[in-house]
């Protein structure tokens, strides 16, 4: 037995220890300039790359893509379908969460956000990478959001974590870190997978452009369930201004960067689709994770 099959035999990607090795590896690759004894070196590549290739295989081979779109315009249609279908599907998660559930119900989920370190700046950061003209600044604008438009207390990680102490206080000793979903953290690790290895950039902007379309919607409906349940204004907020900054984005993406890729080289096409049904279905299994924690623990 190879030293790679021993190593990968040590982890299973479709546990909370495989997603939580991934997790804590992207971390250290996205190590910060005062660190660098934390970046990862070539042993634990090895371990983490044969991780890494089971999951994305596993992932793919659960997709349904019998055709393909053969042109742009086919590729439009696809997408929108699929944007409609993804709506419909999470629709009963989500009017639960805005009708009927109850604080630690609604809070569990937002802290199950928190909880998964998914560094969204740098994924839009690294989304860029050799990228030019439109494309480019389309994603620039976004990442530009992301930074609060240059004010430090507005940038989107500080708004969401000034929310994140009061969400977690109403989940009394519940301990999130054992009743963690597996799709909780496979949802954080696609995009950072997607986003550090480059052969994977076209499934990436699929899988981010779907995330970015959908949010307004999400958010919308937990909105209602914090307002009904009282939830202070300034723990509402990172929620309240990502309704119609995503909105934006969501359109942006589609029209700027998906699209023209698109009808430049078809044959990325294949990849904008696998990476959308990928982050689809594990966002559906996060849902579904997320509910069964609710029903079991939660009132």
């Amino acid at each position: 037995m190879t030293t790679e099959q021993q190593l990968s035999d040590i982890l299973d990607s479709n546990t909370l220890a495989g997603q939580m090795a991934l997790n804590s590896f992207y971390l250290r690759e996205l190590a910060p300039p005062s660190a660098p004894e934390t970046v990862p070196l070539l042993a634990d590549y090895i371990r983490i790359q044969t991780l890494e290739s089971e999951w994305s295989n596993y992932e793919a081979a659960r997709i349904e893509l019998d055709s393909v779109p053969a042109n742009a315009e086919q590729f439009e249609e696809w997408y929108v379908a699929l944007r409609n279908v993804h709506r419909k599907e999470v629709s009963p998660f989500f009017d639960f969460l805005a009708e009927e559930a109850s604080l630690p119900q609604l809070s569990l989920f937002v802290s199950l956000e928190a909880q998964v370190d998914g560094r969204f700046d740098d994924i839009i950061a690294l989304s860029q990478l050799g990228m030019d003209g439109d494309m480019k600044l389309a994603l620039a604008e976004n990442y530009w959001d992301e930074m609060g438009l240059g004010e430090l207390d507005e940038m989107h990680t500080r708004t969401f974590m000034r929310a994140s102490p009061f969400f977690r206080a109403q989940l009394g000793d519940l301990d999130l870190d054992a009743e963690m979903p597996v799709a909780a953290l496979k949802n954080g690790n696609l995009l950072l997978m997607y986003a550090l290895r480059r052969q994977h950039v076209g499934r990436l902007l699929g899988a981010l452009t779907l995330l970015e379309q959908t949010v307004p919607y999400r958010f919308t409906r937990m909105l209602k369930g914090m307002e009904r349940h009282g939830v202070p204004k300034e723990f509402r907020y990172y929620h309240e201004l990502h309704v119609p900054v995503d909105a934006n984005h969501g359109k942006q993406l589609v029209a700027r960067v998906l699209m023209p890729l698109a009808r430049r080289h078809p044959q990325i096409i294949r990849d904008l689709c696998e990476g959308c049904l990928i982050r689809y279905q594990i966002e559906k299994e996060y849902y579904a994770g997320a509910r069964d924690v609710m029903d079991r623990r939660l009132h």
